[in-house]
This record gives C-alpha cells, sequence and structure tokens, in this order.
C-alpha cells in the first residue's frame, strides 16, 4: 500500500500491490480506462507479509513502516504472501534465496534488510540508506 499518503487503501486480491493513483483516472489501485492493475516499480518499495508466526517479522516490519510514516516518507508495501512471485522478486533483488522480510527497495536498487535499516536510523543516514540523497 502506499504510505504517507492521506489516502490509504489496500487490494490484497491484486498480488498485494498498492500504487499511487492512476495518472489518467486517478483511481486507487486500478486503471479505470484500462482496466488493469496499476503497478510502479519506481520509488520506495517494503517487501512485507501479511501472514507470518514469526513476532520478530512481524515486529520488524510494524517498526520500518512506523519509522517511514514518522518521517512521511512514501514507500510501496508489498505484502509478499499474496503471490510466490513476489517473494521471489524480493528474494532476486536481495541476492539472497533464503532473504525474509521486511526487504527494502528503492527503484530496481536494493537498500537492505531490517537490520540495516535501523542501523541507517541510529546514524541518522536513512535518507542515504534509502537512496533519496
Amino acid at each position: 500500500m502506499t504510505r504517507g499518503l492521506s489516502r490509504k487503501e489496500t487490494a490484497p486480491e491484486r498480488g498485494g500491490l498498492i500504487s499511487r493513483p492512476c495518472s489518467c483516472c486517478h483511481r486507487y489501485p486500478v486503471c479505470l480506462s484500462a482496466r488493469r492493475p496499476i503497478r510502479s516499480m519506481s520509488g520506495l518499495r517494503v517487501y512485507s507479509t501479511s501472514v507470518t508466526g514469526s513476532r520478530e517479522i512481524k515486529s520488524q516490519q510494524s517498526e520500518v513502516t512506523r519509522i517511514l510514516d514518522g518521517k512521511r516518507i512514501q514507500y510501496q508495501l508489498v505484502d509478499i504472501s499474496q503471490d510466490n512471485a513476489l517473494r521471489d522478486e524480493m528474494r532476486a533483488l536481495a541476492g539472497n534465496p533464503k532473504a525474509t522480510p521486511p526487504q527494502i527497495v528503492n527503484g530496481d536498487q536494493y537498500c537492505g534488510d531490517y537490520e540495516l535499516f535501523v542501523e541507517a536510523v541510529e546514524q541518522n543516514t536513512l535518507q542515504e540508506f534509502l537512496k533519496l540523497a
């Protein structure tokens, strides 16, 4: 889901990808003129899962989204539990076949995992870590 904006919507039935409003019809998350999901590979994406038994993963995902929301940084939340292809995409971008959420990507550049994210926050280098600066 696109976060950091005033309007928040979800569409798990469309693979868990939530995008910005369509540029032609300004609808969430399906373009009315093309009748297709809007999928943007640009911008900041946080790969997460809504289905996990791990309290650690849930806690890490919550902390990442809380910090990004608090700093008003816009991002797209990608739920890998909706489609195995999304999980494979996350792992390919991370370069680790066993990577678990949360993983953070900006465009096609891998930023890092939870540990690297927290380290960047503590060192006040979050903008550089997210490749926004």
